[in-house]
């Protein structure tokens, strides 16, 4: 059974008294993220801060370029933050468990240095009841515009090389899982050719050392998101394992004033390699 508890500024999702989600959204204002993400009685399959890049934080949404604000990284301590933006939490707008699972929505602002608010967004994270092997979690992303165009936009480089194309949803392995193996829905298995290429889903797994046991996460792009099937951004090195749909990748999206953008996505944290005829069929029906 499910129990849903907010402790401070974390939400946090258990599953028969062992803790699969906590949802942050921390005092600075940052950004909201899922950390940590495990299914029951398996280690922690996701990463926080780690040292090569602290603005990774497990599961999370931003944006390299927004309006030319930068929502990825964030400024060093003490620094001038001009140039950067904030994903801050507003509320909590709804949350409930039954019997088809847990669900909450919360509200964020996408707020510049200056305190200009460039988006309102709402997201919604819906988690099905846990199998032997896999925990399913579907989340929504609806952005609108606040009184004027915005630009999603990325910082463009050699695509497939050193390109910085950080748009949308990533998840951060643990660095104890990698180098691991990544599969999509082409069949393709070498990360350099997933990078830059589209597919309707995606995964990585890896062994842990700490029971032996294959574990991993793949994301299904829905049928409804713009530009589906989506380019994959991939990284698959020793302590570097990273993950996440990339519209924006090739170009930007312009969101109009009288319009709302919507992403979806489903999320499978598994225990074993990837089930490909159940991704499969999971990714036609979504």
């Amino acid at each position: 059974m499910f129990l849903l508890n907010q402790v401070d500024n974390t939400l946090r999702l258990t599953w028969q008294d062992e803790i699969i989600m906590d949802y942050n959204f921390p005092s600075d204002g940052y950004r909201p993220y899922w950390h940590p993400l495990r299914l029951p009685d398996s280690p922690i399959l996701t990463m926080n801060q780690p040292e090569d890049h602290i603005h990774h934080q497990g599961m999370w949404m931003a944006w390299k370029m927004v309006n030319n604000v930068n929502f990825w990284e964030q400024p060093a301590p003490d620094a001038n933050p001009a140039g950067y933006g904030r994903i801050v939490h507003q509320k909590i707008q709804d949350q409930s468990i039954n019997q088809n699972g847990a669900s909450f929505t919360t509200e964020n602002s996408w707020i510049d240095w200056l305190g200009t608010k460039h988006l309102s967004e709402n997201r919604t994270t819906f988690v099905h009841p846990p199998t032997a092997n896999n925990l399913v979690i579907d989340i929504s992303f609806d952005f609108q515009t606040n009184d004027q165009d915005v630009i999603f936009d990325l910082k463009r480089g050699k695509p497939g090389g050193g390109g910085l194309f950080y748009s949308g949803l990533t998840i951060r392995f643990d660095n104890i899982l990698t180098p691991g193996k990544t599969l999509d829905a082409n069949g393709q298995t070498n990360t350099d050719k997933i990078f830059g290429n589209q597919s309707r889903w995606c995964g990585l797994t890896g062994v842990h050392p700490e029971d032996n046991q294959v574990y991993g996460a793949t994301i299904i792009d829905a049928s409804s998101n713009l530009r589906h099937p989506t380019t994959w951004w991939v990284r698959n090195t020793k302590n570097y394992g990273l993950l996440h749909p990339s519209p924006t990748y090739y170009e930007s999206i312009t969101l109009r004033r009288d319009e709302v953008l919507q992403f979806k996505y489903r999320v499978i944290l598994h225990r074993g390699d990837i089930n490909t005829a159940l991704v499969n069929t999971i990714s036609q029906n979504y």
